[in-house]
Parts: C-alpha cells; structure tokens; sequence
C-alpha cells in the first residue's frame, strides 16, 4: 500500500512497539489514536520483577530518547550497556515515552478494541472499495462503547494476553479450560510477591523455553529457603539439556540462565523432578485453592502427578479474533496483511515464534511507515538523539 496525506491511524497496544510506532506516526504528520486495555506497557509491569536480556540500548530508539528529554532533559537513564529488569525498563524509558508531549494527547489507556471491520458502502452500485476507512468498538474505562475510525491500523497487541494451552498439540487438555483462571501463564515473580503462594508447595511447571528456564531457576532457590517446595518440570524435548546454547551468544544474560536451568534439570537439584518427553493429556483441577490431577504421557508411558500449583510457561499465541471479519491471516513473520491498511507489529506478527526482539519491531516500523508513505527512503532511526 502507497498513501500520503495526512490519514487517521489507530494504534492498538500502548507496549514499546505501540508507543514507539504511534510517535513514528506523529513524527511523520499523521493523526493517531493509541489503545490499550490496561495502562502503558501493562504487560511489562506484570513480568517487571525479570532481567532482559538485551542492553538498554537495544530497546531504545533515538525519536524515542529525544521525546523524553525534551521534556526532561535532566532525566536519568540507564547506560546504554546496562542489563535492566522490565520494571525499571518501563519507568524509565516506556512510561516518560507514553506520557511524553509527542504522544500523551493520542493516548486512550483502559479502552478495550472490541472489534474492528470496514465502513460498508452506502450504495449497492458503489465498488468494494478495499481503502474503506475502518471502524473500531472501543470500550472506554467507563464501560461506554462508541465507534471511532481510522484509514490505517497498527496491531501491536502483542501475544502475552493469550497463552497456549497445556494440552498435546496445542489444543487444551481434559479439564483445562475449567481450570484455566487458577493456572499461572506469565512470568510469575516466585521470590516477590507470588512467593508465599508457591513457598512449600508442589509445582508443576510446564514448558522448555526461556521462561520456563527463569521460573525454574526462582522456584528452586525458593526450595532453598523453604525446602518443602517440590517442582514436577515437565518439558516436551528431548531428555539432557531442555534449553540450547549458542557459542559465543551475544547475550550474556540468556546464556547464563540456560547454563542454570540445564544444570538444575541434568543433577534435579533445588527439590526438582525433571520429566523430558511429556505430554498433557487431563489437567483436572479440584477446587479453588485444592490443587491439581496432571496427567500424560512421559516417554510414551502414562504419569500423573498431584500437585498443588501448576504455571504454564509453554508460550503465547496471537488472538486474532479482534479482526476476524477482516482478511487476516494467521501471522507468520511478515507485517502485511492481505487487509490494506492493516499491519501488525511487534511479538504477534511472529505468531508462535518465540525469539522477536524489539530491535525487530523497530525495523518492522521503518518497513511499515515506508509502505504507508510510499516514500522508500524514510529512515527516523538513522538520527541520533541530541
């Protein structure tokens, strides 16, 4: 799509990619409305408690830095080779970004995008025109719905609001969907404020990624200071290592927590029981409070286990059913969509791929913003911040 002028376009998702994407817009003229469900970066504040992995240069960009120190230029930040948690990640740079003179008027926090489809044709005769402006139900803090719209949509939903389910291939096991509001999905912070619901319990955590890797690693010096804290560690890869390393990884931070994972899940130490090979079949849950039946197969056999706590870090998935009267596919990569007008950005454009970094999302806003213009040499991260 090539369209210039001044066209109205609709940010869903306040997170670093919605924030930096709706000043990329504001930066080049265009109007634009940013919505979020919760506040600014809420995702991030749920899993704040955890180091990245990438240094906060890499999660910066210079419209961005500039925004900020515009309105302060006395503020503190990070160096740009500090390892940070996403805590002090958002408070530092997110939250001054979305609250900076650029793009506060734009932002529309606690309004929840129901829907979004086309303005139809007012007459039969008139063409199918796909250029149609789009129409969003948004819900405001309130509960009042209006209909706002819009000639461009950036989807920068993300995936952190939709885990996947525990289930073989990737549908729910037996009981799950019953129990799913007492099962944990994100990055529970099992040494802070979670630490008294998992302290001296039986956990099962399920999944092999890098998630999985840093609860695992929590969970087992919570095991040290209360040793009747027991974790099942049920992965579906291949018994020895459940996380690869890279030779000369360029982040240090992921590479330390494999190397700690791995060596938890080869020796079981810190009260763990390591299960490769295993699929979940029944996730039958007793009650509030009164624990769990897991069960599966591990190694092709039959396992169960009580437990009392279970969290899922077995990854998200895109929801797509905010457009699913529009023509969008499941995402696979690219920022396009057979929708005109329509992209989505950041970690949901990945789908189930687990490995986007937000330097990727920054590329995805150049790519976007050239096919909106049209103008194949617009680069505002070529220029540094002053």
């Amino acid at each position: 799509m090539a369209k210039v002028g001044p066209v109205r376009i609709a940010v869903i998702g306040a997170g670093p990619i919605g924030l930096e994407a709706a000043l990329y817009a504001r930066l080049n003229g265009f109007p634009v409305a940013i919505y979020d469900r919760g506040g600014i970066a809420e995702h991030i504040r749920r899993w704040g408690h955890t180091r990245l992995f990438t240094p906060f240069g890499s999660n910066i960009t210079s419209p961005g830095l500039k925004a900020i120190l515009h309105d302060k230029p006395s503020r503190t930040l990070p160096a740009e080779s500090d390892i940070i948690t996403g805590r002090e990640f958002r408070e530092a740079y997110l939250v001054p970004l979305g609250e900076s003179e650029q793009l506060l008027e734009s932002l529309h926090l606690e309004h929840t995008v129901l829907h979004i489809g086309r303005i139809s044709s007012i007459k039969k005769s008139e063409p199918d025109d796909p250029r149609r402006p789009f129409r969003l139900l948004v819900r405001d803090v309130k509960g009042q719905e209006r209909i706002d719209s819009a000639e461009i949509v950036l989807d920068c939903s993300g995936t952190y609001g939709t885990p996947t389910w525990l289930g073989d291939g990737n549908i729910p096991a037996m009981g799950e969907s019953a129990a799913r509001s007492q099962i944990a999905a994100g990055l529970e912070d099992v040494l802070g404020e979670r630490k008294g619901y998992y302290a001296g319990r039986s956990v099962a955590l399920v999944g092999d990624g890098y998630s999985a890797a840093t609860t695992m690693c929590g969970l087992a010096t919570l095991a040290e200071e209360h040793p009747a804290t027991w974790v099942f560690w049920l992965t579906h890869g291949p018994r020895g290592q459940p996380l690869p390393r890279f030779p000369n990884d360029p982040f240090r931070e992921r590479d330390r927590l494999a190397a700690k994972a791995n060596s938890l899940a080869t020796r079981c130490d810190g009260n763990l029981e390591f299960h490769a090979q295993t699929v979940l079949d029944e996730v039958i849950g007793h009650g509030v409070d009164k624990g769990f039946r897991v069960a599966g197969r591990s190694n092709g056999k039959p396992v169960s286990w009580e437990v009392e706590r279970i969290i899922g870090n077995v990854g998200y998935r895109p929801d797509r059913s905010l457009c699913a009267g529009l023509r969008v596919d499941e995402p696979t990569g690219t920022i396009e969509t057979r929708e005109p007008g329509y992209f989505i950005l950041g970690a949901k454009s990945w789908g189930h791929d687990s490995g986007f970094l937000l330097r990727d999302g920054f590329e995805q806003i150049k790519q976007a913003f050239i096919a909106i213009t049209g103008n194949s040499r617009l680069d505002l991260y070529g220029k540094k911040a002053a």
